[in-house]
């Protein structure tokens, strides 16, 4: 028995050594992996913004960019006014339903 014991602790307690230090290893490999993901990711952000801020200056004119905008705020008008009309067309309904409720009340 001690000699079964003298030969398997040193054996077991080599074998935890190694799977502790192999789980140490691994978890410092995925760390440094997940710090190279997260700098290859923010040089990948930087590169689009500056893509996408010099988009802007090669293929659109400032004078381009004003007639975008009053595009936008005359299309926004018209809706706000297409609104407007609506409301105003929903509340003359409203009013006719109530005049043709309260007549038919008045009749019974």
């Amino acid at each position: 028995m001690e000699l079964l014991v003298a030969v398997l602790g040193p054996i077991l307690g080599g074998a935890f050594s190694i799977i502790i230090w192999q789980s140490k290893s691994n978890s410092e490999q995925i760390k440094d992996s997940i710090k190279l993901l997260h700098s290859s990711v923010e040089q990948v952000d930087d590169k689009v913004t500056s893509m996408s801020i010099d988009n802007v200056k090669i293929f659109a004119t400032k004078d381009e960019l004003m007639r975008h905008e009053e595009k936008e705020e005359h299309r926004y008008d018209t809706f706000r006014e297409e609104m407007e009309e609506m409301k105003v067309d929903i509340k003359s309904i409203k009013e006719s339903q109530w005049k043709i409720i309260l007549n038919n009340n008045k009749s019974i």
